[in-house]
């Protein structure tokens, strides 16, 4: 149980909650502990950090206010600094404020992030989402599950869990999912405004992705680069399923040029590679799940996406290093 994590936050006036990624999961699980925590100790100060503003597909889940961009962050002794959804190594301008904190910690449910420095963790790598863990600490302290609340944890899981088709939904999941459809949420409209809701520009893009796509190793890698140009600042998320999910690949790479020798690299997996260990053997910092990873790479996207290309056919021929079933054995 939670009990090292309850007592920081008790003991703490000011709180940070920041993540290293904006997505779906990271955005529901801010938004339910930040309720939940002025819920459970009301007068604590909680401050949301990120390295870039809220999207606006989740802006119904939050006042966009509630995310502030570092480094314009109010200037307040933090006494707690929490990172959920990832690594806090891979945090950039937000990093100062969480490692100026007094006490730091983690929510995560990514394997990688086992080895964080971190004075107090809760992690479960066997769990569907951040989300679904935010959910435990509700129940854990006795924070009613009201609507808003469950629309926050609802938008975490059904996006980590692509509505409940990755493999680390258990049987747990499913009833923490009837639970929040028990308080009201139109789940339907979270999942169209969470997963299924695109701009114009990014179904454009992803026929520009397809159209580069390159496909090797006897058809079980396939792969696409898009440059910084051609992004024009669109959306990418969700993008490389597109790859992975063609018959017989078994691992879909997307490189994405972020300017200022930054590429973003987006890795998924449908056979036995454990491409979180992939990611991290291109960078320190990179990590996620067996089947769900990722890694900012330094240097030319042409030299990005050449490293990538020879380690995950390597990955794919190895015989023992990056395969087999693990716990983690899911997005």
């Amino acid at each position: 149980m939670p009990h090292a994590l309850t007592r920081a936050i008790a003991a703490a006036r000011v709180i940070l909650l920041t993540t290293p990624d904006i997505d779906g999961d990271a955005v529901g699980s801010i938004v339910a502990l930040a309720r939940a925590i002025t819920t459970r100790w009301p007068g604590r100060r909680v401050i949301v950090g990120a390295d870039e503003a809220l999207p606006t597909r989740y802006a119904f889940l939050a006042d966009p206010d509630l995310f502030q961009v570092a480094p314009d962050l109010p200037d307040a002794p933090i006494d707690l600094a929490l990172v959920l959804d990832g690594d806090p190594s891979r945090l950039q301008a937000v990093g100062e404020a969480y490692r100026s904190a007094r006490l730091r910690g983690l929510v995560d449910h990514h394997k990688s992030s086992v080895h964080a420095d971190v004075d107090i963790a809760f992690l479960d790598p066997r769990c569907s989402s951040t989300a679904e863990m935010v959910l435990r600490l509700c129940d854990h302290w006795g924070v009613p599950l009201d609507r808003p609340l469950a629309e926050a944890i609802w938008a975490g899981m059904v996006f980590d869990t692509s509505v409940f088709r990755y493999r680390l939904t258990r049987p747990a999941t499913l009833r923490a999912a009837a639970r929040l459809l028990e308080t009201g949420i139109d789940h339907a409209r979270i999942v169209e405004q969470v997963l299924l809701s695109q701009s114009a520009a990014k179904v454009a893009l992803r026929g520009v992705m397809i159209n580069r796509m390159r496909i090797g190793a006897d058809g079980r890698l396939a792969w696409a680069a898009l440059d910084a140009e051609t992004v024009a600042g669109t959306e990418t998320g969700g993008l490389v399923d597109d790859l992975v999910f063609i018959e017989g690949v078994e691992i879909g790479a997307l490189l994405v040029d972020k300017g200022e020798g930054r590429v973003k690299l987006s890795l998924r997996s449908r056979g036995g590679v454990d491409v979180s260990v992939l990611a991290r053997g291109l960078s320190p910092k990179g990590g996620g799940h067996a089947r769900a990873a990722g890694a900012t790479l330094a240097g030319p996207l042409e030299a990005a996406v050449q490293a990538t290309v020879v380690a995950a056919r390597a990955a794919l021929h190895a015989p023992d290093a990056l395969k087999g079933d693990t716990p983690d054995a899911g997005a």
